[in-house]
């Protein structure tokens, strides 16, 4: 049985797969209709119920999947969340940690919640954590009641949602949510609401839901917005629009890629996007496997799209996730070179893959419920699999760190250790220096350093992710990331004279690294010293 028959299975309206009337503005299916006139009291009574499985498989994923409050991202969200609550921690590098909050209301929202709960940023991170995967899993299946009719289906587009929390996104560094609080959190579940208000012709609801997406996360949101715009095409008709659309897109990113080689770049910004951490910004440094994860979703939207008519809902879907993964791999592909110019590097196209990974997590999810409904073990058996690999991968992607990190609990890592002591026994000005690769460390499991001390640190590689989308901050960053490169190296007097007049008078070295210097904590991983007396 093939993928497109088994979608087709999923449902019992023809208008909304394979039906002769198709479904457009102008006509409409009766399955539409039939939707809008449901009754009040029939929503109310089967609102819980639809909540019901979200709710159940949040502690699921919880536990599966892992939670890190202050790592990978969630270190720059958190650390510059810490500064809108206390604007004097950051004395040197604020404007690293403070650089989302300019374009993003998330980091305020989150800092007046914290005011307004007088809760620690810990457990208000974690209870966030806890609602945003609910959110997640309600938006799946708010997505997947207009594409499916079976309730079977429904259930099984949450549960492969649940199964899919943190599946890689082909080579964009991103995972489809995170084990942790970003604005990405917020604006995943809000895209896949949008998507549904298309598919509802609710245009207001979309328009609203797409403002507060952008508003939390400016870049994921215009991806949704261009997602919604060509679905909206496609739902009236409107292909050849919808082409077009994207060949202009095309040739606007070849007009600024012409543009750009008129412009200079600095040595800085060059530095910056070509370190290892940043691979996923150009599409020619993927690995095989990545560009697999590309090629294939859009292989199989193209199957999906022979076997339903465009004007399907189904179809309609599968047709603008392939005209806005081909568009983006088109840009990145031809304009976004290694070798230059960087002028679109900060747009980071190919995320746009993102909001077509999780609508493809949701139309799979109709055809694991229905193999649920024709053979259950063998359905439950591919869920748990799933399942089974999303916690290997997790455990193998935070190797030294607890699965969940509880609020309140010492953690394991020795590196959070250190951070920790470093929060409780130095200076609130503190600002340290250290190898600028310790981010990436192994056993290091990407642990934010002023997230977790509340102390300032020299650049290092984690903020050349900053660097890559505000190009301005390149210099700054470049001249601390390398006085500090060869610290566990340097003489102490190297260390003094090239390291202190940049602001830093604390140190964390290796514990092999030869010092004079007073270092009152040391553990296996590192040792903190002090700089100047």
């Amino acid at each position: 049985m093939t993928f497109a028959s088994l979608m087709n299975r999923s449902t019992s309206d023809p208008t909304r797969t394979g039906g002769h009337r198709g479904w457009s503005i102008r006509q409409r299916s009766s399955g539409q209709q039939s939707f809008r006139q449901r009754s009040l009291r029939q929503q109310f009574w089967r609102a819980p119920r639809s909540f019901l499985l979200p709710v159940l498989l949040v502690p699921v994923v919880l536990l599966i999947d892992g939670y890190h409050p202050f790592a990978g991202d969630a270190g720059i969200y958190a650390a510059g969340i810490r500064h809108i609550l206390n604007p004097a921690l950051y004395p040197v590098n604020a404007v690293f940690v403070t650089a989302f909050d300019r374009f993003s209301v998330f980091g305020w929202l989150v800092a007046a919640l914290v005011r307004t709960l007088h809760a620690s940023l810990t457990w208000t991170l974690f209870a966030i954590h806890l609602f945003s995967i609910f959110l997640f899993l309600v938006a799946c299946r708010h997505l997947a009641s207009r594409m499916f009719d079976s309730e079977l289906s429904r259930i099984g587009s949450v549960l492969l949602a649940a199964a899919c929390f943190s599946l890689p996104v082909a080579g964009t560094a991103l995972v489809l949510m995170d084990p942790y609080v970003t604005a990405r959190s917020f604006s995943t579940p809000l895209s896949l609401l949008a998507i549904a208000a298309c598919i509802d012709r609710a245009w207001l609801r979309a328009i609203l839901l797409l403002g507060l997406a952008a508003f939390l996360h400016p870049l994921m949101g215009a991806y949704s917005a261009g997602f919604v715009i060509l679905l909206a095409l496609v739902c009236f008709g409107r292909v050849r629009w919808a082409v077009v659309l994207c060949v202009a897109v095309v040739a606007a990113a070849a007009a600024a890629f012409a543009t750009a080689h008129g412009v200079p770049v600095s040595a800085a910004y060059r530095q910056a996007v070509s370190l290892a951490p940043r691979s996923f910004l150009f599409v020619a440094r993927w690995h095989w496997y990545e560009i697999v994860g590309m090629i294939v979703p859009l292989l199989l939207y193209g199957i999906a799209l022979l076997r339903f008519r465009r004007f399907t809902r189904i179809g309609s879907v599968c047709l603008t996730c392939i005209l806005l993964g081909s568009t983006s791999v088109v840009i990145a592909a031809l304009f976004v070179p290694p070798t230059g110019p960087y002028l679109l590097v900060p747009l980071q196209v190919l995320r746009s893959f993102h909001v077509i990974y999780a609508v493809g997590v949701v139309l799979c999810g109709g055809v694991l419920g229905v193999l649920m409904k024709r053979r259950r073990p063998a359905a439950l058996g591919v869920a748990v699999l799933v399942f089974a690999a999303m916690f290997a991968a997790q455990r193998a992607t935070w190797p030294d760190c607890d699965s969940v990190e509880w609020p309140g609990l010492p953690p394991a890592n020795p590196y959070e250790q250190a951070f920790l002591w470093i929060r409780g026994h130095t200076a609130a000005d503190a600002v340290f220096a250290f190898d600028p690769q310790l981010v990436y460390r192994s056993g290091e499991d990407e642990q934010g350093f002023r997230a977790i001390s509340e102390r300032d640190q020299l650049a290092d590689d984690k903020d050349a992710g900053v660097v890559a989308v505000i190009p301005h901050l390149a210099d700054r960053w470049a001249r601390q990331r390398n006085a500090e490169f060869s610290v566990d190296r340097m003489t102490d007097g190297e260390r003094r004279a090239i390291l202190s007049p940049l602001g830093a008078n604390w140190l964390l070295l290796a514990p092999h690294a030869q010092t004079g210097l007073s270092c009152p904590y040391r553990n296996e991983v590192v040792k903190a010293c002090r700089l100047t007396p």
